[in-house]
């Protein structure tokens, strides 16, 4: 217990005489937290500017226009007179998308004939893009129904059966991830808890990193008579509570500042970040007890980190991928925790079918400490890394 306690009153005092490990767990994580809550406070983009060119200058087109313009997505900015100065805005990048309208357009309406009004916006920007996209086709779809139902009373339909004719098939959709289509709930949620984690092993790295590249491994051996699991928890103990501490924190951000939805169990959550804690800094003495010098374990921690968000299943789906890539998937905590964050925030689900992703944070977080035990025990025997960099 003495040698617990002596290990971790020096952690402590190392954390604040240290810059990189103070920049690691002190300040990074709260600018971190800052950076994201504040870049997308509003959750979904406003008032994309768009143009509009009108053909037709009849009291039906400027109310179409006026639709786009009443939107909270789409903000009508340019009038151009022709298809090129609108397509040049589009080319430019000063518009997301150029609408036309046609000439006759309401003539050709009240004549029961079709008529088409062209969209073209640039579908490299995926989401403004598709943002576009899809308020263009709402905004379009109800001037038709409109349209449509109209036609219909004048020729002696009731309005509930001319609705039915229109559309005899609703649709009843269930959007399973981010039903809010509030990019704030979503990307925040992966963004901010993917960089807690990098902090997490990064500071794990060079809490034992640097002991073992000044030469300090066989100090801490003495310390704790030779019991390696005694340095281990005594050196992780305090930033699991610290980081813990840092985790409540993102949570109140998130859920009280931001009101992000939290419709599942609050316990899990909790359960869910301390795991994901405890798993990071597994694999953090893992790539420790692996490497040849503080910066071969540092880029292999960092690497590792950064790969979890690309098999997260954020930015795409884990189901789409190959199978090993979906095996592979299974090896990074952060997609289970991930998935385990939607499941008890977004999605409601109960905790019961949460079982397999706490059950693998579980096992991720003993794993690696098993795989790289005798490695970690030789290297504190030895007291340095076999390369001082």
């Amino acid at each position: 217990m003495n040698a617990f306690l002596h290990i971790a009153k020096r952690e402590v005092s190392i954390l604040f005489s240290y810059k990189t490990n103070f920049i690691f767990t002190i300040v990074l994580p709260f600018v971190s937290m800052l950076f994201f809550n504040t870049l997308l406070q509003d959750g979904v983009p406003r008032d994309l500017p768009i143009a509009v060119v009108d053909f037709d200058q009849s009291a039906l087109s400027r109310n179409l226009i006026s639709q786009f313009n009443a939107t909270p997505e789409l903000n009508v900015s340019y009038a151009p007179l022709t298809q090129k100065e609108g397509e040049a805005l589009i080319r430019t990048g000063d518009i997301y998308g150029l609408i036309t309208i046609p000439n006759h357009f309401e003539k050709d309406l009240k004549q029961g004939k079709q008529t088409k009004v062209i969209n073209q916006f640039n579908g490299n920007l995926l989401l403004p893009g598709g943002l576009e996209d899809k308020t263009f086709k709402q905004v379009i779809g109800t001037l038709s129904a409109s349209a449509n139902i109209q036609k219909q009373l004048k020729n002696g339909v009731v309005v509930k059966q001319a609705k039915t004719n229109f559309q005899p098939i609703s649709a009843n959709n269930h959007v399973l991830s981010n039903p809010f289509t509030n990019y704030s709930y979503y990307l925040n949620s992966g963004f901010l808890t993917m960089f807690f984690q990098i902090f997490v092993i990064l500071t794990t790295i060079y809490s034992f990193g640097s002991d073992f590249k000044y030469r300090k491994g066989q100090k801490l051996y003495k310390i704790s008579k030779g019991n390696t699991f005694v340095i281990l928890m005594a050196k992780v103990f305090p930033y699991t509570l610290w980081f813990f501490f840092v985790g409540l924190l993102m949570y109140f951000s998130m859920f009280v500042l931001q009101d992000f939805p939290l419709l599942g169990n609050k316990f899990a959550l909790l359960a869910g970040l301390l795991l994901l804690i405890i798993s990071s800094q597994a694999f953090a003495v893992f790539f420790i007890s692996i490497s040849k010098s503080l910066r071969q374990a540092l880029t292999l921690g960092s690497g590792f980190a950064a790969t979890s968000l690309s098999f997260s299943g954020i930015t795409f789906p884990v189901f789409g991928m190959p199978i090993a890539m979906q095996w592979l998937s299974q090896l990074f905590p952060f997609t289970h925790f991930f998935e385990l964050f939607l499941d008890q925030t977004q999605r409601g689900i109960p905790v019961f079918y949460s079982f397999y992703a706490i059950a693998s944070l579980v096992i991720l977080s003993i794993l690696p400490l098993l795989a790289g035990w005798s490695k970690l025990k030789k290297l504190l025997l030895k007291g340095e890394f076999l390369h001082r960099i």
